[in-house]
């Protein structure tokens, strides 16, 4: 051995076995990587028709064939989708991953089917050890169709919109709590093919900001639930809603609480309710009373006014109007 080492040609080769060596460690780092977050996946509920990984050494990136997830309430699938962590570092300190889905995603709930196709979908996550630190979501072009199969006449829904952008993040002092997760949803310029009663016009705006129980993002609703709604902006044609509130999720089923909305041009507001068939022609001249009465004696305008939105023993209340049922969670 002693002679080996002495041999002039040993130390010429020395370097290239030596990076042979860490070349071999890191590959085997690298495939025992892999496959734990298969098995991390598995665990989830996850499945694939077959998954490819790719990218050493730099990055750690799966090309997944057939993905398909299932649990309690909640089926989805997709063609193909491409998972790359960003930089590869083993799970040491908070990872980077980013996923492209490659293919329309098949959804189903409880509430029907659907399917959303889109012209280009990704998804950045930054994860730590515990779970979920940032993410985003967002989708090119997107298109949303199904059916809800709750409802007797079982309504075709068709939704388009330019864009749609999905944000969530935590705080540091969240991280090892089940305290909320901030949202942010973004939609640009959505217009509503199915049902055609309110498809005319495009909705060019909608934007929320709100918190929402941690285990939201698992899919796992439960009755005492609170949705904290920080910021709801919607803007259609010459109409701009403003809305502020807390909902809380019943154990009935349905959704409870208030909802401030301020509402910039009523005569808007009323035209879009007429066109859902939401109100008949005689609560829209009772609300255009209502609102030049307010307007007299509250300081509010006919242009910007203020008026309560509530969900209360399974009913949908705006001001004095009963709007039908209020929203079902489950």
């Amino acid at each position: 051995m002693r002679g080996l080492f002495s041999h002039p040609r040993f130390w010429l080769f020395a370097p290239f076995l030596g990076l042979l060596a860490l070349t071999v460690l890191a590959f085997g780092l690298w495939s025992y990587a892999s496959e734990r977050i298969r098995h991390d996946l598995a665990a989830l509920g996850l499945t694939w028709q077959s998954v490819e990984p790719n990218g050493f050494p730099a990055r750690l990136a799966l090309d997944v064939t057939a993905p398909r997830l299932v649990q309690e309430n909640l089926t989805w699938s997709n063609p193909n989708l491409t998972a790359t962590l960003m930089p590869f570092n083993l799970g040491l300190e908070d990872s980077h991953g980013v996923v492209d889905f490659l293919g329309a995603h098949e959804i189903k709930l409880p509430s029907g089917t659907f399917t959303v196709s889109h012209s280009g979908n990704l998804m950045s996550l930054l994860l730590a050890h515990d779970g979920l630190l940032r993410g985003s979501f967002d989708m090119r072009q997107p298109s949303l169709k199904g059916i809800l199969i709750r409802q007797k006449w079982r309504p075709e829904i068709h939704l388009e919109a330019q864009e749609l952008g999905l944000h969530i993040r935590r705080s540091e002092k969240q991280t090892r709590t089940p305290d909320p997760m901030d949202v942010a949803v973004q939609l640009k310029n959505l217009r509503v093919v199915q049902p055609k009663s309110l498809g005319k016009e495009a909705f060019r705006r909608l934007d929320i900001l709100a918190s929402v129980p941690k285990l939201w993002l698992q899919n796992k609703l439960q009755a005492g639930d609170v949705l904290r709604l920080d910021r709801v902006t919607l803007e259609r044609k010459a109409l701009t809603l403003v809305a502020r509130g807390t909902l809380k999720l019943d154990a009935r089923g349905y959704v409870q609480g208030a909802l401030d909305l301020n509402v910039v041009n009523l005569t808007a507001l009323l035209d879009a309710l007429q066109e859902a068939r939401l109100i008949s022609p005689r609560d829209r001249a009772k609300w255009a009373f209502l609102g030049g009465l307010g307007a007299a004696l509250g300081g509010d305008t006919q242009d910007r006014l203020s008026v309560p939105l509530h969900f209360k023993n399974g009913r949908t209340h705006l001001g004095p109007l009963d709007l039908g049922p209020a929203p079902s969670w489950r």
